[in-house]
């Protein structure tokens, strides 16, 4: 599991559930580098009817001028925009159209996953990506909407098990013409398991990078691996859990080790306020249990910085100490502490 805005949402590739708030990825990708595309305009979500291909959703006529794009064929199970708002509107800020600029999107801290329609935007998490959440009682505008006096006609009806497509439709650049992008997703029965006695779970963690060239920006990658070690449960169950499904809230620390007389001989590296330590900024969790966090090897600064009593790094270059800790059940998991050189 992950958190978006503190709120627990599902990652596409961790089972998520119609009842559940799934969080859908985009990630532009353009001469080798995450950027902004000049829009963003919109999401649709249909069932997957074709094994993958949007083929039955896009305007395939000859000579046609939306030729490629979505086609309104009334099947969508949602539809999310950014919405054009007029400020000097009796009362203010009415929704007057859609906005698909970048400078439209929203950003993580507007999602309330308790108010359904602050997931009906487009959301930017950083350059070149952007997400959307599918939620319950959602509702929204058809592409086609001219008229916003009232209140959105649709809400979100993606409420079965089974497979589905999210079309991203994007403009690359400022007069190139808008494309299509399909992906797909599975919505499956929720995670939800019950058991007549305490489960216990065996972690094992392994930290994949073991050198980090000094200068470089390197994600570093920690794979987690859960046996469920109830006999009593049965086999496809136990499968569910180990997938990784039963972990949240991952953070990590990093602390550069000296040697040498006159340095530090930890040097606490991560931190968040003024207490060094375990952060969650910028940590992520995929759907298979990976906790991963970029390692800026350009501008390597000890946490306690201060110029008279603070740490003494020694130079980039050394041996660093990798821990992760997240929750698992009722419990709290560190890891043992991997040994990362920064060469």
């Amino acid at each position: 599991m992950t958190t978006f805005n503190d709120f627990t949402v599902i990652q596409r590739d961790n089972r998520p559930s119609p009842i559940s708030p799934a969080k859908l990825d985009f990630l532009f990708v353009k001469d080798g580098s995450y950027i902004d595309p000049f829009q963003v305009c919109s999401v649709h979500i249909f069932p997957d009817t074709q094994f993958g291909s949007p083929d039955a959703y896009l305007d395939l006529v000859a000579g046609s001028s939306d030729y490629g794009l979505v086609s309104s064929t009334g099947s969508e199970r949602m539809v999310f925009h950014n919405h054009l708002v007029d400020s000097a509107s009796i009362p203010a800020n009415q929704m007057v159209g859609f906005d698909a600029s970048i400078s439209a999107m929203k950003t993580e801290d507007q999602y309330q996953v308790t108010v359904p329609n602050t997931a009906s935007g487009i959301y930017k998490t950083a350059p070149g990506r952007f997400s959307v959440i599918l939620q319950t009682g959602t509702q929204f505008w058809p592409t086609s909407a001219t008229e916003f006096n009232a209140g959105p006609p649709f809400t979100n009806s993606a409420s079965g098990t089974g497979g589905y497509l999210d079309l991203w439709t994007i403009v690359d650049a400022e007069g190139s013409a808008a494309q299509v992008y399909a992906s797909v997703f599975q919505l499956t029965t929720a995670n939800v398991f019950a058991s007549t006695s305490p489960i216990a779970v065996t972690t094992n963690n392994k930290l994949i990078q073991r050198y980090v060239n000094v200068g470089s920006k390197k994600n570093l990658q920690i794979k987690t691996e859960l046996v469920v070690d109830n006999n009593m449960i049965k086999a496809s169950l136990r499968n569910l859990m180990e997938t990784g499904a039963l972990i949240q809230s991952p953070q990590i620390n990093v602390v550069k080790l000296n040697e040498s007389p006159g340095l530090t001989s930890r040097v606490q590296i991560t931190g968040a306020g003024e207490v060094g330590g375990f952060v969650s900024d910028g940590v992520q969790l995929d759907g298979y249990g990976t906790i991963t966090w970029k390692f800026d090897t350009t501008d390597i600064t000890p946490f306690y910085n201060e110029p008279i009593i603070g740490d003494n790094l020694g130079g980039p270059t050394g041996v660093y100490e990798v821990q992760v800790k997240y929750q698992l059940l009722d419990e709290t998991i560190l890891s043992p502490r991997f040994k990362l050189i920064v060469r």
